[in-house]
């Protein structure tokens, strides 16, 4: 019997509808449903599945030939009437259209939706009821379900609201009409869920898919399922490759009964099941893996698939196999080594050391000290497992048996120390132990051996295995203490030596250094070794160059030496060395040693300055001989000239032209006696008036007279200490040279700042000289100094000139503004006092003068004032001069005072008068300088004829009494003056002198001579009085 199309048309349908039904379905998970698919509302389904029921039951009535036509149509009404119901009760717009959109039939909901009837809606086209945005889609999905003739799905959107549609296209049997069935809904919260699920699917797989574990699912025969792609990865395949394959021909044929046997036993009370197994690769390598394997089962209890996760075990296994191998090389390496090893066990110690901690003792160092016994009885407590043949050789046993049987047989004093070490070390949770120890030998030998404990791996709780290891270290030590001693002596004899000496490695640590070098460092010998340069020496330029100087002589394997370089020590003094450095063969070091020549670079810097201050003294001797020599002329001359204007003066007739002739030419002669003067103080050959000079009063006057006369640019400061009181300010000397000396150096630096202006500073303070200062000041010696200093803040003076600054009419004035004798006038003047003066400076710094005096510490004295009037008198005077001029003036002046003279121009002459009467002169009056005799020589030949006779010298240059008179040199090589003792002079008197001057000296030396002779005369008589009684 066949269908009806009628018939054939509600089985097709109710299929359909079971097909929804079923893929919504409870049983399935929500990723099996097609997206969009509206899913039917409970009564919905449960009349549909009616509806399939009653057709499956039609299709089997009709298979039976006494079902009449009747009772079919009877049941397709009831079908008919069920399919409406089932319809209509479905919350989802269900509705039949033609190909063009004509409604054909709609449900009551979906009616609803277009706000109408079913029967108001039939017969319209669908299009009709839609919004003007949704009927170009619409439409074209409809034609694409009636060109295809197959179901599609789709979903869009309006107003904010989702909708899902499904079309179902089919052709009625009897009319071949086309007919399409929509299923619409709306979706808007289940896209949520939707969504959510998605992204929750999409985590979980972005879990399984980045494990490193391999994953997959198969069905019972084997065949994949799902793989992730760790599992792919280590398979060296896709994923897609891998679906629907086998695993089991990867698994060789002796693993697979155990994977059948395990997976056997699963069942739903015993899903799970673990176990490793090989994998052979399609490249025919194995490896090890451990799955861990879950059945899954449906709710009826049948096997659907498995799921495993499984990782590579390759390198486990092959520790396993490396542990074993291990173990029979260890076996292998612990007999046949030559070191001594010892399997022993110290549980009963460590059950020992539990029991005494719960007994309260904490502190096993303190414990053992205690009850030293105690050592004896952990010894006894260790049970020896094994020993190798080197430990019967070690301690020259005779079996195993002879060591197996515990340790104390082998402990002598020194190794019971270091067994308590040993214990307090496992004691205090340590694992390994090292020293070194005595061992007593069967033989009675004693030897030195290290010790190295280790608690074997898996026993550090219990102690049951310790590995201890004894090398023969016996003619290491006996070498190490030779060394030791050679070391010690080493040390000893570097010690000794005062220069710094050192080793160095490559990376610039110290590997020996004497104490020298560490002095030097201010630490160690002990805190030196190991460290570097750097870590004493904070001067990175000099460590910097130790270190590129040590490269070198590694490098090249040559030795090198540095004659001379600066280091700084801890203090922070810096000290010269000159150091040698050489490689030491064999040894990737270097030796180096350094010898301190501070002291002969101080030596050498003394020596040069020594020696500029002796050229500059020869030379301005040479320059002052030569002055001397030239003033000595000029002093005759000027000395007729003065001499001769005195007389002429006396014989011309006031204010009269020629009286003012004579005034202007003494007047000339004054100022070239002045500048004379000024030669003979360079020379150091004028007679200074001495007296003692108090310095601050002279100096405040010299500041008060130039803030006077500088311009306003300049600005004058006077400093004068406040440690010079009373009487500690006094020199001995000429107050007017001084004066010129403090003029002259302050005019200088005035003038350095005539330009830009700046400040003039004058101080004055004491100062102390060391012997070793004295040193460097050519001429004195140590003792109190005043010091006078000048500073200006000018242009400064250049170095190249510097040694010139002294010279007599060296200038660097222009022309007509100084005559460069300033400079050399005060030098000697300050040397004329025993003082010193120094210059300080650089160019654009400006200049100090520095001028040591020495201080008179017994204070200062009075001087008596000078006579008012020239004394005259008439005695007898014998002149001698070879410049007959000066003769004749002399004789006129001494006439003019009375005298008697016979004035000579022949010193032979003037002797051989004497000779024939030496009582016939009251005084002699000689120049020194003449030919044929001196006038030194004369009065020694004049006092030997007569010693009562006056000798007075008369003189334009005094040095040549020490030079002409062959007189000792000082200590300086300057010749020194003779004394009067030994020619028999009494004064010496420096030309040209004046008139004044003149007669008061031989007033004075005729009147001393007279009281002399006086005092002599009384003497005589009381001698003869005495004589007579």
């Amino acid at each position: 019997m066949t269908d009806t199309p009628e018939c054939s048309m509600y089985r097709e349908h109710a299929a359909r509808l079971e097909a929804k039904t079923m893929t919504h379905s409870s049983r399935h998970t929500p990723s099996h449903a097609a997206e969009g698919t509206p899913a039917p509302d409970s009564e919905a389904a449960r009349r549909v599945e009616e509806l399939q029921r009653r057709v499956e039951g039609l299709e089997k009535a009709l298979r039976h030939t006494d079902h009449t036509n009747a009772e079919l149509r009877s049941e397709l009404a009831d079908i008919r009437h069920l399919l409406h119901a089932g319809i209509n009760a479905a919350a989802d717009t269900v509705l039949i259209v033609d190909a063009v959109g004509t409604i054909l039939a709609i449900n009551e909901s979906g009616a609803l939706r277009f706000q109408s009837t079913p029967a108001e809606l039939v017969n319209t086209n669908v299009f009709d009821h839609m919004h003007p945005n949704l009927v170009t889609d619409r439409r074209r999905w409809l034609k694409e379900a009636i060109e295809t003739r197959k179901p599609l799905q789709f979903k869009d959107r309006h107003r904010g609201i989702t909708y899902g549609h499904r079309l179902y296209p089919s052709v009625e049997p009897h009319s071949n009409a086309l007919r399409i069935a929509v299923v619409s809904r709306d979706i808007t919260e289940s896209e949520g869920a939707l969504k959510g699920l998605r992204d929750s699917e999409a985590r979980y797989r972005a879990i399984l898919e980045d494990q490193t574990e391999l994953i997959c699912r198969y069905l019972p025969d084997g065949r994949l399922s799902y793989v992730n792609e760790a599992y792919a990865r280590f398979f060296n395949k896709d994923r897609r490759e891998l679906i629907n394959t086998n695993y089991i021909p990867h698994i060789p044929d002796e693993d697979l009964d155990l994977i059948r046997e395990k997976l056997g036993r699963l069942s739903r009370e015993a899903p799970v099941a673990s176990f490793e197994h090989r994998v052979i690769l399609e490249s025919g390598d194995v490896r090890w893996q451990h799955w861990v394997h879950r059945a899954i089962y449906d709710q009826e209890g049948n096997l659907l698939e498995f799921q495993a996760v499984g990782h590579s075990i390759d390198k486990r296994k092959m520790a396993q196999e490396a542990l074993v191998e291990s173990e029979r090389r260890f076996r292998t390496l612990f007999e046949e080594s030559p070191i001594s090893l010892w399997e022993e066990d110290f549980s009963l110690v460590k059950e020992h050391f539990d029991g005494l901690r719960k007994a309260g003792v904490n502190n096993f160092r303190e414990y053992f000290d205690f009850h030293p016994e105690e050592v004896n009885n952990c010894a006894a407590m260790v049970g020896v497992l094994d020993v190798n043949r080197a430990s019967l050789q070690f301690l020259e046993a005779t079996s195993k048996l002879d060591l197996l049987k515990g340790l104390s047989s082998a402990f002598t004093g020194n190794s019971l120390k270091i067994f308590k070490e040993e214990l307090i070390a496992l004691a205090e949770g340590e694992r390994v132990f090292q020293s070194e120890m005595e061992h007593g030998t069967f033989s009675g030998r004693i030897k030195h051996a290290v010790v190295h404990l280790v608690v074997a791996p898996g026993y550090e709780d219990t102690l049951g295995r310790v590995i201890v290891s004894l090398i023969d270290v016996t003619e290491r030590t006996k070498a190490e203490e030779l060394l030791n001693d050679n070391r010690a002596f080493l040390h000893q004899v570097i010690d000794t030596v005062p220069s710094p000496i050192f080793v160095k490695d490559r990376s610039g640590a110290f590997v020996l250094v004497n104490k020298a070098m560490a002095e030097m460092y201010g630490t160690t010998v002990t805190e030196m070794v190991d460290k570097r340069g750097s870590d004493f020496n904070p001067h990175e330029d000099e460590t910097h160059l130790f270190q590129v100087e040590d490269q070198e002589v590694l490098d090249s394997q040559k030795a090198i030496f540095i004659p001379q370089r600066v280091v700084t020590h801890a203090d922070g003094s810096q000290r010269w060395y000159s150091t040698t450095k050489l490689p030491l063969k064999g040894k990737d070091q270097l030796l180096g040693v350094a010898m301190d020549i501070t002291e002969r670079k101080h030596a050498e810097s003394e020596r040069r300055e020594l020696e500029r201050h002796f050229r500059q003294s020869q030379k301005m001797q040479a320059l002052g001989t030569l002055a001397g020599g030239i003033a000595h002329d000029f002093n005759n001359m000027i000395f007729a000239i003065l001499g001769f204007v005195r007389l002429a003066r006396k014989k011309a007739e006031p204010n009269t032209k020629l009286m003012d002739y004579l005034d202007q030419i003494q007047s000339a002669g004054i100022r070239a006696s002045e500048l004379v003067r000024q030669i003979l103080t360079f020379s150091r050959q004028t007679e200074q008036e001495k007296q003692p000079v108090p310095l601050v009063p002279l100096t405040s006057e010299v500041g008060k007279m130039l803030r006077a006369t500088l311009p306003a640019t300049i600005e004058m400061r006077v400093n004068i200490s406040s440690e010079l009181g009373l009487d500690q300010d006094t020199t001995l000397g000429d107050p007017s040279q001084i004066h010129q000396v403090l003029m002259n150096l302050c005019t200088n630096a005035a003038h350095a700042m005539n330009e830009q202006g700046g400040t003039l500073t004058l101080s004055l303070a004491p100062r102390e000289i060391t012997p070793d200062e004295a040193k460097t000041l050519v001429g004195q010696g140590s003792g109190s100094f005043l010091e006078i200093s000048v500073s200006d803040t000018g242009h400064g003076i250049d170095p190249a000139i510097m040694e010139q600054i002294f010279d007599p009419f060296f200038t660097t004035k222009a022309p007509g503004e100084g005559t460069g004798m300033g400079l050399s006038v005060a030098h000697g003047i300050v040397r004329s006092h025993g003082g010193v003066i120094r210059a300080r400076s650089e160019p654009g710094q400006g200049a100090t003068f520095t001028v040591l005096l020495p201080r008179l510490i017994e204070g200062a004295q009075s001087v008596e004032p000078p006579e008012a009037s020239v004394p005259g008198g008439s005695e007898h005077i014998l002149f001698v001069d070879d410049e007959s001029m000066i003769v004749d003036m002399v004789q006129e002046l001494l006439t003019n005072l009375g005298y008697q003279v016979t004035a000579l121009t022949s010193p032979l002459e003037a002797l051989d008068k004497i000779q024939h009467d030496p009582q016939g002169f009251d005084l002699v009056l000689t120049d020194q300088t003449m030919p044929d005799l001196l006038g030194t020589e004369l009065a020694r030949h004049a006092t030997a004829l007569n010693s009562n006779l006056p000798v007075v010298l008369l003189t334009g240059y005094s040095q040549s009494l020490a030079q002409d008179n062959g007189g000792d040199a000082d200590q300086h090589g300057e010749a020194q003056d003779v004394s009067p003792e030994d020619s028999g002079i009494v004064e010496v008197i420096m030309k040209p002198v004046v008139e004044e001057q003149l007669g008061r000296i031989i007033r004075h030396v005729l009147d001393q001579r007279m009281d002399q002779r006086m005092e002599q005369s009384k003497k005589g008589k009381h001698h003869g009085q005495t004589a007579l009684g």
